[in-house]
């Protein structure tokens, strides 16, 4: 296992809301939320940077949207 490095971060009230409601939806850390939208974002990054696309479709629906990532 990687070697852990402790970070003391400040983020928006609308940023923690968001983490908290990942975290208890999901049913684990606030920690463990943060790593995984971090684990998230590189990789949808790694698969953008090949040149993919990252899309999304309503359930029932045939239509496909991009989601694009700034």
């Amino acid at each position: 296992m990687a070697e852990s490095k402790r970070l003391t971060v400040s983020l928006s009230e609308e940023a923690v809301a968001k983490l908290e409601w990942i975290a208890k939806s999901k049913g684990i850390t606030l920690a463990e939320a943060l790593r995984r939208a971090i684990a998230t974002e590189g990789y949808i990054l790694q698969e953008i940077g090949k040149g993919r696309q990252v899309l999304i479709r309503d359930p029932g629906s045939s239509e496909v949207r991009e989601l694009v990532f700034r």
